[in-house]
């Protein structure tokens, strides 16, 4: 398992997150950080961590330039694309997997998205999971039970866990500060 932090690619946050501790990254992109994907990945490329992953901006799905772009920084940082979008479900796939990524990928589960809904629209037809432990939560009255199934069904198409706290209306919280049974 390999533990990384989550940030913006600036020099500054890069750096605070090494002085965390991390060793590498997931990019939480901005718009102005896609202008030029050379540049930016020439800033992750001089930091101290390098990047695990690349999150796609939260952009509407028929926009397809961001999530090329997204996908044009994970290539050449050669790191796993995450594509996620609150514009965006998981039947947009089709539409989302027509922008060709050359990254590896997976797609990251919504806040409302069901164990049931993951397997029929992403893990069954082949898609990698993002499993975002705190976007369960809000979704499955039964948590446990549907992060266990998922994880013993489908853990071969889940390279990447964004493990959070949160609650039943609130995502991306700090470890303790949620209602998630970590």
């Amino acid at each position: 398992m390999h533990l990384v932090g989550k940030c913006p690619p600036t020099p500054a946050e890069l750096d605070d997150a090494a002085d965390r501790g991390f060793d590498s990254v997931e990019l939480h992109l901005r718009p102005p950080d896609l202008d030029d994907v050379a540049a930016t990945a020439a800033i992750v490329e001089q930091s101290p961590v390098s990047a695990a992953s690349v999150h796609t901006l939260h952009a509407c799905p028929d926009e397809p330039e961001p999530f090329r772009r997204s996908d044009a920084l994970a290539e050449h940082l050669d790191a796993y694309l995450v594509v996620h979008s609150q514009y965006a479900q998981h039947t947009h796939t089709d539409q989302l997997d027509s922008y060709d990524f050359a990254a590896p990928c997976g797609y990251e589960n919504n806040p409302g998205a069901s164990q049931f809904s993951l397997a029929t629209l992403l893990l069954d037809r082949g898609h990698d999971l993002v499993l975002d432990t705190a976007h369960l939560f809000m979704s499955e009255p039964a948590y446990l039970d549907s992060l266990s199934a998922l994880l013993e069904n489908y853990g071969d198409q889940i390279q990447v866990v964004h493990f959070t706290d949160g609650t039943a209306l609130a995502d991306g919280l700090a470890f303790g500060d949620g209602d998630i049974p970590l």
